[in-house]
């Protein structure tokens, strides 16, 4: 096919008026923006046009593939839709929400299309006014609420009759939705629906991580997030994703990882390729966005260090594949918007039984997690205090201590040098720096994944910690050097650690650290036992 028969298909594939122009994947069956680029800077340098069946073997130039990674989204299509003022959006919101079209269904949603089509024309700040005007106008009515409170009081406390209880019982519960929930459900009912709700969460959450005071935002966020949650109850379809995949879905995995960057369409390739694997969760309205994904490593042996994943030009061959040991997840991401709900447990078990069938030969299926509150924890533990007088509740050898403290000329303490050292830039590139800081930081992180919690709760502070743990693994290693990242410097100073999925312990596993807050431990790592025999005397 040409470049130019491509891009006419291109544009014949993509409807003149999109249900949802934006967010909705289920037309988008199109190839990725980065094929437009190819193809429009390979004429631009006055290259003669590309022949038929030649257009994927064009290379892309450097300047192409930083445009498409920084540039995921294809530019805004014209839309019908004219622009509205604040008070014709509160008229349609007022229309949509109490069900005001004299035309029924048909009418409802027509409006309900052009409130979607509206809200993604507008910019970010207009976005955000609308979506306060919704969380603050269309909440609970104190009115209605109250009224209906009051009856049920009188009712529950004069009358006996059972079915005049439940009717005022439900007219309470009525009164006490927001409104903009009605909002919610007819869009959700519009093809494409449920994905334009997941991306109006995500822009919710952006809000609030910036105004966490707007306790009305918060609360809209709260009951969006429980909706999305009832909606993807039985919708949910596990895929094996490939570079046979859909462009379109290969996209979306560079859009939406968090964890460890994609930088190109060969780092995507490798990530897909022999000796990986990568599965995700699609919503069936949505099929070829993917909601949770979790990349997966066939290894020999327990990794320690991403960067030997992430680098790796020569993983195993599908032979090799059968005898691997290990299943490394390494990262597991979901879209901003379904933040709190919880995916990534049901599509780590699911992906477990899907491996074990297709390739017997694993045993150990096991993570390489970052721990991204670490080096924030740390700072906010060196006081001024803790800088003078080191507490000894963390037993450090002393030949660390010493040999740490020789490393930062004047400092008195070894808190103080590993202060100055974590301050400093470039301490990783010295050899006898990192031996020095090795011994420190693996014993204060082994520290913070078993006995520091998230407030007056038995849960670890770490986030990562906590979802593993909840899901019964046990936490196997701690790794120095595990990512050698910037981001892994600044996270959590290069330190990932291992947790270990040992099936026939899960559920016990589970139900200990939801109970009583214990830490499942496997492996020999004498850091994570040091920690845990000190957690252990501090109970005792």
């Amino acid at each position: 096919m040409s470049a130019t028969r491509r891009l006419k298909l291109l544009t014949a594939l993509r409807p003149h008026s999109q249900r949802i122009p934006k967010h909705s994947a289920t037309s988008q069956t199109s190839l990725p923006h980065s094929a437009q680029l190819q193809t429009s800077a390979h004429m631009h340098k006055g290259l003669p046009p590309v022949r038929d069946g030649d257009e994927l073997s064009q290379p892309l130039q450097p300047a192409d593939v930083r445009a498409f990674w920084d540039n995921p989204q294809p530019s805004k299509r014209p839309s019908a839709a004219e622009p509205m003022d604040i008070s014709e959006l509160h008229a349609l919101l007022t229309t949509i929400i109490h069900k005001k079209a004299r035309k029924g269904a048909v009418a409802m949603e027509q409006y309900t299309q052009r409130f979607c089509e509206t809200y993604e024309l507008l910019e970010s700040t207009d976005r955000t006014k609308l979506l306060q005007m919704l969380a603050y106008k269309f909440c609970t009515p104190k009115g209605a609420a109250l009224e209906a409170a009051s009856k049920y009081i009188k009712g529950a406390t004069e009358s006996s009759d059972a079915a005049q209880s439940a009717y005022l019982a439900r007219t309470l519960r009525d009164s006490l939705t927001p409104q903009y929930t009605e909002l919610f459900d007819q869009i959700n009912r519009l093809p494409g629906g449920f994905a334009f709700l997941v991306h109006m969460r995500a822009d919710i959450l952006e809000f609030i991580r910036s105004n966490r005071d707007d306790t009305a935002m918060r609360a809209m966020s709260d009951v969006l997030m429980k909706k999305l949650e009832t909606w993807i109850i039985g919708t949910l379809d596990l895929k094996r994703i490939t570079w046979n995949s859909p462009a379109y879905t290969i996209e979306k995995l560079g859009q939406y990882e968090s964890v460890h960057a994609v930088k190109s369409w060969l780092d995507v390739k490798r990530r897909l390729g022999s000796g990986r694997r990568c599965f995700g969760f699609f919503h069936r309205s949505v099929p070829m966005e993917p909601l949770v994904f979790v990349w997966v490593a066939l290894t020999d042996s327990i990794t320690g260090n991403v960067q030997s994943i992430l680098r790796d030009r020569e993983p195993k061959t599908l032979r090799e594949e059968a005898h691997a040991k290990c299943a490394i997840f390494y990262s597991i991401n979901s879209q901003p918007g379904l933040a709190g709900v919880d995916l990534g447990n049901f599509l780590i078990k699911r992906v477990v039984g899907v491996l074990r069938a297709d390739l017997p030969n694993i045993s150990t299926f096991c993570t390489l997690s970052p721990l991204p509150r670490f080096r924030a924890w740390l700072d906010h533990w060196l006081t001024p205090k803790t800088l003078e007088d080191p507490p000894n509740d963390i037993n450090i050898p002393v030949y660390a201590l010493e040999q740490l403290v020789s490393r930062v000329p004047g400092a008195s303490t070894w808190t103080a040098a590993l202060k100055h050292i974590i301050d400093s830039h470039g301490w990783t590139s010295s050899q006898d720096t990192l031996d020095a800081m090795e011994p420190v930081i693996r014993t204060l992180g082994a520290h913070y994944l078993m006995n520091v919690k998230r407030g007056n709760s038995r849960c670890a502070y770490d986030p990562v910690a906590n979802f593993h743990l909840r899901n019964g693994a046990c936490l196997h290693r701690v790794n120095w050097r595990g990512n050698t990242s910037y981001n892994g410097l600044r996270q959590s100073l290069e330190l990932m650690c291992n947790y270990n999925y040992v099936l026939d312990r899960i559920e016990d596993n589970n139900e200990r650290y939801v109970r009583d807050g214990a830490i499942a431990v496997s492996g020999d790592d004498p850091y994570i036992a040091q920690a845990q025999a000190s957690s252990i005397s501090a109970k005792l």
